[in-house]
């Protein structure tokens, strides 16, 4: 037998006390006449028992909850019968063709720049702030964890050396090594001022090379040419240092400090050489301060361990020198030391207590390695720091106080790199069985074929949509215009460039899928745009190059080759 025990309102005190039942009689209840005790109520408000349980109340609440559903029913009906015909669409378009794996490749090109174009599509919102970009990691936990990474693999086949080695090109050209490039490069001599094996008694520069006059004129010349396209320098703070190495030079000729000064005195005498005036591979301009600031620079490098951020700073822009001279390779190995120092400060960035200043010069740090690294590796087969596995968990950085126009095109050619990258991973990933080691093919034997060229096409597509978004979504005032035509800045040059080696990348299967297999003549209409849009995204690139290649800067190797 059950029943519902009905409690009362307030017991009086006796009972409270006691723990017994009161039947809460006025003016007193049976325990307390029982107990002859003064029968006495608390009557101060106190949160009054509802004897129905509550059921009144939480039957109220569903009713609401009911009520507020009822009302949003049509708008949620609405938004799933969008996204069931947005799914159905998908099904039945032009991936139901493709198989799952460029299936695969087309979404993850669709994330490409999910997170560096969002909300870029007005000037106000670029550059993009800090808080926004953190949202990349939520889109990398829910990421495919099979997605191509936007890092360059190895041994891919987008470099001039596989080129060289397809059947097709031997044909015309004839045999060459399948690292040619490295060949060419490591067999390069250095300048004399620069010996391989290095004095055991370094001597600090003449006073004659210290002018103050010619110093502030270098200076003047990296922040104007070289800063806006790797500022990892806070000016201010260089301008401090900059002072005390005119006034203490001699008291410590081999600080990071003096070694600082004298990789940037290098790089402004490198783009102020005027094109023709001197012979690069002879004796480059600002090889003088290189000359001095190397041997502390490789030392420090070797066996420094700290928090300061000078030494990678000095890295970093002694990577962008011999760039400017045309030393890929020693570009490379500084470029790579760099990144190794700033991958053992990132681990610990948010252990530390460190000002938000120093951080962002670490992000700065960190996306000028990547970009100089990637130039490096895009052509030749060398180790990679591991830099670039971190990019999908790093920051871009925030550019406060900034002027708008160099932290744009920063982070818009950060953001290209990524895609040519994904493209690299998306459209040419080095085959991994079939291959054959014949003398007249290295491509694999369903390369370039019907059935592979209509599997990527969908990709290639995406790839070139994802493109043509990057490019709107540059503010107006700093996009480059597409063409031919002259542009007097070369910084939006250069992002031009970068348009159009992505777009004939993208679209160079279909012209290898012509070459490889001999077709005299394509019928499928599809197949010849494609390749015909390949042609002239490669014409148009050595029309533009040409013009960059008449002057000094970083880009000189990379743009000769690409």
């Amino acid at each position: 037998m059950s029943f519902n025990r009905r409690r009362v309102a307030l017991a009086c005190t006796y009972c409270r006390h006691r723990k017994r039942r009161c039947d809460a009689g006025r003016p007193s209840c049976r325990s307390c006449i029982e107990a002859d005790v003064d029968c006495r109520y608390d009557d101060t408000p106190s949160q009054r028992i509802d004897s129905s349980g509550g059921g009144r109340e939480i039957i109220g609440r569903l009713q609401e909850i009911e009520a507020m559903l009822q009302n949003h029913l049509p708008n949620i009906t609405a938004l799933a019968s969008g996204i069931q015909a947005i799914a159905s669409q998908s099904a039945t378009g032009a991936l139901a063709a493709t198989s799952p794996a460029s299936h695969a490749s087309t979404l993850q090109a669709a994330r490409i720049l999910s997170h560096d174009l969002a909300g870029a599509g007005s000037s106000q919102q670029w550059p993009l702030p800090l808080h926004t970009i953190e949202s990349q990691q939520e889109l990398t936990a829910i990421a495919d964890p099979e997605l191509a990474p936007l890092t360059i693999p190895v041994g891919h086949k987008t470099s001039s050396n596989y080129l060289l080695r397809l059947p097709a090109m031997k044909q015309l050209i004839g045999e060459y090594p399948p690292d040619l490039f490295f060949v060419l490069e490591s067999q390069n001599p250095m300048p004399p001022e620069m010996p391989v094996h290095p004095p055991a008694a370094a001597r600090p520069l003449d006073p004659t090379a210290l002018d103050k006059d010619v110093l502030d004129c270098l200076v003047s010349a990296f922040f104007t040419q070289v800063y806006r396209y790797h500022p990892v320098l806070d000016k201010a703070e260089f301008y401090q240092i900059y002072h005390t190495f005119l006034e203490n030079y001699y008291s410590d000729p081999w600080s990071i400090e003096s070694v600082l000064c004298l990789v940037v005195f290098a790089l402004g005498a490198a783009t102020l050489a005027q094109p023709g005036a001197q012979c690069f591979g002879a004796s480059p301009p600002g090889m003088l301060y290189m000359q001095a600031a190397l041997p502390s620079l490789i030392s420090m490098s070797s066996w420094e361990i700290s928090y300061s951020l000078l030494l990678p700073q000095a890295l970093v822009l002694a990577s962008v020198y011999f760039a400017y001279i045309i030393r890929p390779l020693q570009s490379w190995r500084l470029v790579y030391s760099a990144s190794s120092l700033l991958q053992f400060k990132l681990c610990r960035l948010s252990a530390r207590d460190g000002d938000p200043a120093a951080k962002e010069i670490i992000l700065r740090l960190f996306w000028s390695c990547f970009l100089v690294e990637c130039d490096r590796l895009a052509e030749l087969e060398l180790p990679q720091s591991g830099i670039q596995q971190l990019i999908d968990q790093t920051n871009l950085p925030s550019f406060n106080g900034v002027d708008s126009s160099q932290s744009t095109a920063y982070l818009a050619e950060i953001s290209i790199r990524r895609l040519l990258n994904r493209v690299h991973h998306s459209l040419y990933p080095r085959k991994q069985d079939g291959l054959s080691l014949s003398s007249t093919s290295l491509t694999a034997a369903d390369e370039f074929s019907a059935a592979e060229i209509a599997s990527v096409t969908s990709v290639c597509d995406e790839l070139y949509r994802q493109l043509n978004l990057w490019y709107e979504s540059i503010p107006e005032p700093f996009r480059p215009s597409l063409g031919t035509e002259p542009i007097c800045n070369d910084r939006e040059t250069v992002l031009r460039i970068r348009y159009y080696a992505a777009r004939h990348i993208i679209h160079r299967p279909f012209v290898l899928y012509v070459v490889t297999n001999n077709l005299q003549h394509v019928s499928n209409s599809v197949i010849l745009e494609k390749a015909g849009v390949c042609i002239e995204s490669c014409r148009v690139y050595l029309q533009n190059t040409r013009r960059m290649l008449l002057k000094q800067s970083q880009y000189t190797w990379t743009f000769s080759l690409s």
